[in-house]
């Protein structure tokens, strides 16, 4: 007897609740793995505001009024003084060092200026490449320096005789000035677009190379590489150097579309942009490739290869200074390739930041690829060898 549509669907829907049931690294992902990813990223964003701003200071007053001002900023749970600098070339290799990412700096004649009644500017100064720091540095500075002028220009016209309403209804404040660098105009596009260049590269990257050997177990055709006479590390680093050359060059071509068409400016050095992409590619291939030879099928690759990919962008600090997280979202981020890429591929771009200053994090990169090429290799000769008694064909 014919079955009537509803009765087919709710026979296959039975089949299907049935493999579900049975497939338990399908079910965690499918209701495990939202839970988990919004408790990460709540977790990322628990702070609420961005604290602790690593800060130097230039203080070329050095007076009473001077530190009162640094201590205001010292006192904020906003700024973290982290030393002083002596001048505006050590402030500026300070900050491209990256050891700070923000300045204030307190004029020569600052005591002499707030004492004679005229307004004097305070300076800070903010590495504008990442949005976040500009506004909250922005923010901060601007009630610390409200603050302060009330506080100092009501005691001084106090000091001249004038009732304390008078003194607040007519004090001036001190001026703020922010310069913002190697971001001036605020633009958007500067701060996000490389950011989303480096994560499309590297969600592509990682979810090709990482069915390049499953896909081979899953379809029972690695006995003719073993029959050709291919050994388990020519297998293996032969499905990473084709996937690895195509990305590097697709990642230059994007690249050379963002900074000619979407006028994106870029003022590093070349040969250390190169630098950076091989070693980041390697390693996510290194990545990639053990991955695949781990996992049994294309699907369980393919799904290990998301859960790696998806929460990248958010905790790379790209966005979220990692400095702002709290200590588990910052571990996560530290395990993410993308972390070690994203920020430097901005911060070359637009800052022209140097080989000092990305050492640390290219060391990271190459060691993906020294742990887990090794690792790859090691575990897919022991798979290889099932084929161990395949004679090779005659060439």
């Amino acid at each position: 007897m014919k079955r009537g549509i509803l009765s087919q669907i709710a026979y296959v829907a039975r089949r299907e609740w049935v493999y579900m049931r049975g497939n338990r690294r399908l079910t965690a992902v499918m209701v495990v793995v939202p839970f988990l990813y919004i408790s990460m990223f709540g977790i990322l964003y628990s702070r609420h505001v961005i604290t602790e701003i690593p800060t130097v200071v230039y203080d070329q007053n050095n007076t009473g009024m001077s530190r009162e001002v640094i201590q205001a900023f010292g006192d904020s749970q906003k700024f973290h003084l982290v030393g002083y600098v002596y001048s505006e070339a050590e402030l500026r290799q300070v900050l491209e060092a990256r050891r700070a990412i923000a300045a204030l700096v307190i004029p020569p004649d600052f005591q002499q200026q707030v004492k004679s009644g005229r307004a004097s500017p305070l300076l800070v100064i903010v590495n504008g490449t990442n949005m976040l720091y500009s506004n909250a540095v922005l923010a901060a500075a601007s009630e610390i320096t409200g603050t302060l002028s009330a506080g100092v220009s009501v005691a001084r016209m106090e000091g001249q005789g004038m009732l304390p309403s008078r003194a607040l209804d007519t004090a001036l404040p001190l001026s703020l000035r922010l310069r913002v660098w190697y971001n001036p105009t605020f633009n958007y596009t500067n701060f996000l677009l490389l950011g989303l260049v480096a994560t499309a590269l590297q969600q592509i990257a990682l979810l090709y190379v990482a069915v390049a050997v499953s896909r081979e177990k899953e379809a029972g055709t690695l006995g003719e590489l073993k029959r050709a006479g291919i050994s388990a590390p020519a297998v293996v680093l032969g499905k990473v150097v084709p996937y690895l050359a195509v990305n590097l060059a697709t990642l230059n071509g994007v690249l050379l579309m963002v900074f000619t068409l979407f006028q994106i400016p870029f003022r590093g050095n070349l040969p250390l942009l190169g630098l950076l992409e091989l070693l980041f590619f390697a390693g996510i291939h290194a990545l990639g490739i053990f991955l695949s030879v781990v996992c049994r099928s294309e699907l369980e690759a393919t799904q290990l290869a998301m859960l790696v990919a998806v929460p990248s962008f958010l905790f790379s600090g790209y966005t979220w200074p990692v400095e702002a997280m709290p200590p588990v979202a910052r571990a996560v981020s530290a395990a993410l390739p993308l972390t070690y890429f994203a920020g430097n591929l901005r911060d070359i771009a637009l800052m022209g930041a140097g080989l000092p200053v990305l050492a640390r994090d290219l060391a990271v990169l190459a060691g993906l690829s020294i742990v887990f090429l090794p690792l790859s290799i090691f575990f897919f000769a022991r798979q290889y060898r099932q084929y161990e008694h395949a004679s090779p064909t005659d060439s």
